[in-house]
């Protein structure tokens, strides 16, 4: 059994639909349907869809495991049929123009385990371009943010809604260099530039800072960037994010979202967790 959440986009607002994935069949989360359809009574109309169409499954929501109801393809066609929304007909386009397909295909929507992430290719193409003594703002976040993250199962997406590059670290450097300007000037600037390379082969100037400085770069991410402004610059590129960073910021304490039982490590994954308590001494 593979469980997934997808996305569905419609004026401008993106939605997500839970699916599993049992014996190479995909089965929809019941609910999540009528919801995007907004069928009013929903659990009538599952109700009176035939046994083989409906299956009452039980998921992790929450961090409790509980008996939801899911429809497989044959199902979920008969609930766009009885939907009344304009973009009823959309919906199930996506549906079997890309979605299922997919699945079938990749065992996910938009799965490509081949492709590795643009926030992944860019942290291999710079890790080894700034000075010695110096670290770069996609440096640090990749183990701060993005592995973060990938350590609770999910993963920063290449682009936005709107089709531009997702780059936190523009955000992050934009707000650190700010952050030195009214809090510390004496500090703002001491930096350092560097060619940074992104994977359409273009470069530009970035900032580096000197190692004496990583704490309070790590200070102002954890405290600062990530309980004040992470929220809203995934809100504006990708919700999904939102989901997991209660689970980030309370250290764990809170539980991850739906769809997202504890994930198994790997070994890169593992490595983090030591990476995470890393933090260097001056001048190293």
């Amino acid at each position: 059994m593979q469980l997934s959440v997808f996305k569905f986009e419609d004026n401008e607002q993106v939605n997500d639909f839970t699916t599993i994935e049992i014996d190479g069949e995909p089965w929809f989360r019941a609910k999540d349907v009528c919801d995007l359809l907004e069928i009013t009574n929903g659990p009538r109309e599952i109700a009176s869809l035939d046994d083989d169409e409906k299956l009452l499954y039980e998921i992790r929501i929450a961090g409790q495991m509980r008996k939801v109801n899911f429809v497989n393809e044959s199902g979920l066609y008969r609930l766009v049929f009885k939907s009344k929304k304009s973009n009823a007909a959309k919906f199930r386009k996506w549906i079997t123009k890309e979605v299922i397909p997919t699945i079938r295909k990749t065992g996910g929507f938009g799965k490509n385990q081949a492709a590795i992430p643009n926030f992944v290719v860019r942290f291999n193409d710079n890790w080894d371009r700034t000075d010695r003594g110096y670290f770069s703002v996609i440096s640090e976040l990749f183990i701060r943010l993005y592995g973060r993250f990938e350590q609770v199962g999910y993963q920063i997406p290449n682009k936005a809604f709107d089709g531009k590059e997702i780059r936190p670290d523009v955000s992050v450097g934009k707000r650190f260099a700010s952050f030195l300007k009214d809090k510390h000037p004496d500090l703002e600037d001491h930096f350092k530039m560097y060619k940074h390379k992104f994977p359409n082969g273009l470069e530009f100037d970035a900032r580096q800072y000197k190692n004496d400085y990583l704490p309070l770069f790590i200070k102002f991410v954890d405290e600062d960037w990530m309980p004040n402004c992470a929220r809203q610059y995934f809100l504006e590129r990708d919700r999904k994010a939102i989901d997991y960073l209660p689970h980030i910021l309370s250290g764990g304490k809170e539980p991850l979202p739906v769809a997202s039982a504890e994930p198994k490590l790997s070994n890169f994954n593992k490595s983090l967790k030591q990476a995470l308590n890393y933090n260097p001494k001056k001048g190293e």
